[in-house]
Parts: C-alpha cells; sequence; structure tokens
C-alpha cells in the first residue's frame, strides 16, 4: 500500500506519469477560479532531482484535469524544486511565472485565450489580485544561500554583503512600473535586533501579501555555524511605513486567514531562552545536544518542551497568540485556507514508514480530520529530497490539489472532498 484515503474521499485523476509534474509551493491555489477544470503546473524530466543534477528547467503546462490534456505553453530555467518558477494565476485568463531571458531574471505573463505573452521587466513571487501589485526578492542571493528555494541567474552572481541596504523585499506591478524597496535585509536585521551578530549572511525570504494587499509578511532568515536554520517573522503595513516582529528563532509555515489574522508553525518560548541559540558555545554544546534528546519523545511531548505549535497571530491583539488544537496539529507542515475561511488543510512531513499525512481542521468545531496519507518515493529519500503534498483548494471548497510521490514519480493529483466535508458537518 503506498497511500490510503479517508472515506468519502477519492482522488478524481492525476497528471500523465511520463513525466514529472507539480504546482510548487503551499501558498498557491492553481485552480482556475472560474474553470477548476484547469490547473497550472509545472512539467519535469521524469524523476528529475532537481538541482541536485543542476537540472533547473521545466515547462509551463495548463492541466486540463477532467479531460486529461496538458498543454504546454512555455519553458523556464528560473525554477527551483520547492517552489517552482512561482506560477500562478493572476486573473481568470492569465498566468504569470519567472523566466530567464538573456542571462535576466523577469517574469512573463501569458493569456490562455488570446495566447499572447507579456514580459515584465522584474521577476514575481507574490501577487495581489486586489491592488495588482507584485513582491519580489533577490532569487540570486536565496540559491546562494538555500538553493532548493532560489534561482541561478548567471548575470546576478556577486559577492554578497551580510546584511545589505539595497536588497531585500521590492515592490512592483504588472505595467512594468520600476520596483521600490519596501524592506531592507538591513533594517529587518535591525527589527529583529541582530545588528551584533557578526560573520552572518541575511535573506528575506517568502513576502506575501494579505488578502487586501495593504501588508505583507515574511522570514528573515540566516544560518548559524552548527548549519541550523534561524527564522524570524515580520509583518510590513506597506501604507504606513510600519514593520512588526512576529515571531522570533523558529517559524515555518504560515498562511493568511484573513487581512488581520495569521497561522503559522512556530516556537513560542521567552526571549531570553530564544537567545541561547544566538551563543555560538551554548549552541554547539548544549542546545545540539539537548534536541537530540528531546527529538526522541513522541510529538505532544516533543513540542510541549519545545513550544511548537500552530498559532493563530491576531495583529489587532499582538499581546495574545493562541494554539491551534495543539493536541492533534502536533507537526510541522504546509497549510492553506479555504475560499470561505471555515477549513485549514495542511500535511506532514514523512513519519518513520514515509507517510506523509493529509489533515482539515475546522475552525468553527475546531476538530482536526485526518483525510489520508501517502508515501514518498525511495529515490526522493535515497536523494535526501522532499515532495511535500503541498495541499491547494480550489474556489468552491469542494476539492484539492496535492504534489505527491506514491506511485514512483512526482505527480500532481486532484481530490473530491466534497462529501467528505458533507459528512462532517
Amino acid at each position: 500500500m503506498n497511500f490510503e484515503l479517508a472515506e468519502h474521499v477519492y482522488i478524481v485523476s492525476s497528471t500523465p506519469n511520463n513525466y514529472d509534474h507539480n504546482v510548487g509551493y503551499h501558498d498557491i491555489k492553481p485552480f482556475n477560479d472560474l474553470n477548476d477544470n484547469l490547473i497550472a503546473i509545472h512539467r519535469y524530466p521524469l524523476n528529475n532531482l532537481g538541482f541536485k543534477e543542476n537540472n533547473n528547467y521545466c515547462e509551463i503546462c495548463i492541466w486540463d484535469h477532467v479531460n486529461s490534456i496538458v498543454d504546454k505553453i512555455d519553458t523556464t530555467e528560473a525554477c527551483s524544486w520547492e517552489q517552482g518558477s512561482r506560477l500562478q494565476w493572476i486573473n481568470l485568463n492569465e498566468i504569470i511565472y519567472n523566466k530567464i531571458i538573456g542571462n535576466k531574471l523577469v517574469s512573463c505573463i501569458y493569456n490562455i485565450e488570446t495566447k499572447k505573452k507579456t514580459e515584465l521587466q522584474n521577476s514575481v513571487y507574490s501577487y495581489s489580485k486586489k491592488t495588482k501589485k507584485i513582491l519580489t526578492l533577490n532569487y540570486s542571493r536565496i540559491w546562494s544561500f538555500w538553493k532548493s528555494y532560489g534561482y541561478f541567474v548567471p548575470d546576478d552572481q556577486s559577492k554578497y554583503k551580510e546584511k545589505p541596504e539595497d536588497d531585500g523585499i521590492f515592490l512592483t506591478d504588472i505595467n512594468n512600473n520600476s520596483k521600490k524597496l519596501v524592506l531592507s535585509i538591513y533594517d529587518a536585521v535591525k527589527i529583529c535586533g541582530l545588528e551584533k551578530l557578526k560573520n552572518t549572511f541575511f535573506f528575506l525570504s517568502f513576502p506575501s501579501f494579505s488578502p487586501n494587499g495593504d501588508k505583507f509578511v515574511s522570514h528573515l532568515r540566516f544560518h548559524l555555524k552548527s548549519g541550523a536554520l534561524v527564522t524570524y517573522f515580520i509583518c510590513t503595513y506597506l501604507n504606513e511605513s510600519k514593520n512588526i516582529l512576529l515571531a522570533r528563532e523558529k517559524v515555518s509555515h504560515f498562511e493568511w486567514i484573513d487581512n488581520e489574522k495569521i497561522i503559522v508553525w512556530c516556537r513560542s518560548l521567552p526571549k531570553y531562552l530564544q537567545k541561547i541559540r544566538l551563543n555560538v558555545f551554548l549552541e554547539k554544546y548544549l542546545v545540539n545536544y539537548l534536541k537530540k534528546i528531546i527529538n526522541k519523545f513522541k510529538p505532544m511531548f516533543k513540542n510541549l518542551i519545545k513550544s511548537e505549535y500552530y498559532y493563530l497571530i491576531n495583529l489587532k491583539k499582538l499581546n495574545k497568540i493562541t494554539k491551534v488544537n495543539e493536541k492533534i496539529l502536533v507537526e510541522d507542515g504546509h497549510p492553506q485556507i479555504s475560499e470561505n475561511g471555515r477549513f485549514l488543510v495542511t500535511d506532514t512531513y514523512p513519519d518513520t514508514e514515509s507517510f506523509q499525512k493529509l489533515l482539515i481542521h475546522d475552525f468553527e468545531n475546531n476538530k482536526t480530520h485526518y483525510i489520508g496519507k501517502f508515501k514518498i518515493a525511495s529515490y526522493l529519500i535515497e536523494s535526501s529530497l522532499k515532495c511535500d503534498l503541498h495541499p491547494r483548494w480550489n474556489k468552491k471548497g469542494n476539492l484539492l490539489s496535492i504534489d505527491s510521490s506514491h506511485n514512483g514519480s512526482k505527480q500532481t493529483y486532484v481530490i473530491n472532498i466534497e462529501n467528505f466535508l458533507t459528512n462532517i458537518n
């Protein structure tokens, strides 16, 4: 058995197994809002290993999952293992994705009706349908420090500063207007109180618009000498020139619930304990030793000690953050919120038997439900690579798409959960 589904849950369709396919990251909703037969996907050589084989190449496609048609639109070398080309719908007829043209990183808009392609001057990370603005960042810098999320761009390779004042998160739009730096790495380091750290190369990642597009959150990250990744979580208000530090030291995946609420997997410990990790001696000889011991515990006890959970942050009530079903949601995953805001879907990392779980949390009833589990392919495990499920909703809330390798290659699947949701109400 390489997968299992709960009662009333079934697979509708999957991409053809003559190529690898995936959507990309968990924050993207790949279904077309008007016609959810159409899904924006990437296509790769079969059983590709991405940056480990210097194979940063993929095809941009639209998959009609009902009629089993994959329509190739373009090719791109701007493609990372975890996030692809940041391929996403910007309206009912147009998609946007990153591309390298003439050794320069840009983005392209493609209209599926007119077949017209428009080249933009800047790359894309997050797009706001409300404001038609784009957030972007330095993918080459990320490539230098965290390859599975960045791009190799020949013209951008240079010796980087530790905390530059002219690099960070940029704001632009789909009209090819010039980009504006809205959060520099230098300012982010100051906001997080990390100015005293020496010989440390910082980078910003995951800039994500709020639903209204008036603010965004992002991660400031850096590696300790031990190799451990440290993350700080910042909210930037675009109309107020204001930044708020939301979480420190250990922050992982997040999702906007509405314009003022965010769910995020993070650690909530007193500041004096968080600072221990910044002490080179204590990190090397104490923290690493304690981590080995704690990681042997069961998830519930491990999380209790480390204070790691899904937390709900209300930007209007920052003095009080709340845990989300800490008895069931005990593992980090990739959350996405349904269109109506009621349900959260998330996954888990592989367990000891290589299975990744798929879960739905009902905010209205504060209950978490098991949907299924999928086994990661052995060739990926042997290469120390992930294939996260990255579950994502359609607009109607009756379908999910996931990326899974349980059948021996990376494919995108559409799962029907309509009757399942009806039965849990």
